[in-house]
């Protein structure tokens, strides 16, 4: 009898731990990739995020891709605001190359430092997260939760006649669960998740600043639940399925974003292409290019630290002395005269 019972307490115990997965730092889609999220924003009604626990199965199959936002993964150094962000290993940038998101990304965790708006060239945006904010907290599993508080504070200036500039800041406190593990459907196939949970209060305050006095103006705290669903798979390597909910009432807020094709990496996306010789590389690296470039080529390390530049001039080919370089990953970006990145690549040195 004794000998039944464990066996059914140990078979409980692997079905319970069948489908639970953990996220890494590895799980997550390195440097050099174009991530493609689609967005439902009419959602069907059946697409709710449901209760929290164990073994739950999440079919949102029938999202449909009404848009789609393109995000590249890369280095803060090949964006045009990377010395507003020092602290940065890693950024995002989004469609049309308006908006960037900074981060600092290591095997503990992956946080945001800051956002760059580029609302016009002569007339950027700049936030930064004080102190950083936490996106994921590795090793990522269920029930892992923690709470976090931070501020976003910036000026501008202020459109209105008789005021000089517009403070804006934004307080906020935020508690993340991993509240669900089990299986998402999408149309892109079936994975094993874990659900993570975003609970938000923001007091967003405004103030004027008139004859060179601050003048406090209005108060406002909102509320906001999100979820989010991750996977293990490096396939992915980005949250499968993103959904706000209405505090009140768990009716889905808004559209809902979805991953609606596998992301692709620096090769399959370039606008130019390059040839790369040596690779891996023990001395002198060559690059060559399909076609003479105007411009500037960066050499960077796996943790996005500058390691080598290059100024070309009408040239289709550069050559550079690794020969002193540590053994490890180092990746390289090439920008056009007008600062827009045209083509990259990655080179291994032994």
């Amino acid at each position: 009898m004794k000998k039944n019972l464990l066996s059914i307490i140990l078979l409980s115990l692997a079905i319970t731990s069948f489908g639970q997965i953990i996220i890494t730092n590895d799980d997550i889609a390195p440097v050099g990739t174009t991530v493609y999220m689609s967005n439902d924003t009419v959602p069907a009604a059946e697409i709710i995020p449901g209760d929290a626990g164990a073994n739950k199965t999440w079919d949102f199959s029938n999202v449909k891709a009404q848009t789609t936002d393109t995000i590249n993964l890369v280095l803060p150094a090949s964006t045009p605001y990377a010395d507003k962000f020092p602290e940065s290993n890693f950024a995002m940038t989004f469609s049309g190359d308006s908006m960037f998101l900074f981060m600092e990304r290591n095997d503990d965790k992956l946080v945001r430092t800051g956002m760059a708006f580029t609302l016009s060239e002569e007339d950027p945006m700049f936030w930064h997260f004080e102190p950083e904010d936490i996106l994921l907290d590795f090793p990522v599993a269920y029930e892992n939760s923690y709470t976090e508080n931070y501020v976003i504070d910036y000026t501008i200036v202020s459109p209105q006649p008789g005021a000089d500039s517009v403070r804006l800041k934004s307080d906020v406190a935020k508690e993340t669960n991993i509240d669900a593990w089990g299986s998402l459907t999408i149309p892109l196939g079936t994975f094993d998740v874990l659900r993570q949970r975003v609970d938000e209060i923001s007091t967003d305050s405004i103030f004027v600043k008139l004859m060179g006095d601050w003048m406090f103006i209005s108060e406002t705290i909102d509320t906001n639940i999100s979820y989010s669903w991750w996977t293990d798979d490096v396939a992915v390597g980005f949250s499968l399925f993103s959904i706000s909910v209405v505090p009140a009432s768990g009716d889905v807020d808004g559209s809902v974003s979805f991953m609606n094709s596998f992301p692709v990496g620096w090769f399959e996306n370039n606008m130019i292409e390059n040839s790369v010789f040596p690779n891996p590389v023990s001395n002198m690296l060559n690059i060559e290019f399909e076609e003479a470039q105007n411009g500037e080529l960066i050499i960077m390390n796996q943790f996005g630290q500058l390691v080598g530049k290059e100024n070309l001039s009408g040239q289709s080919r550069v050559r550079f002395n690794m020969s002193a370089f540590p053994a490890g990953l180092y990746l390289f970006t090439l920008r056009n005269a007008s600062g827009k990145v045209v083509s990259n690549g990655k080179v291994l040195k032994r």
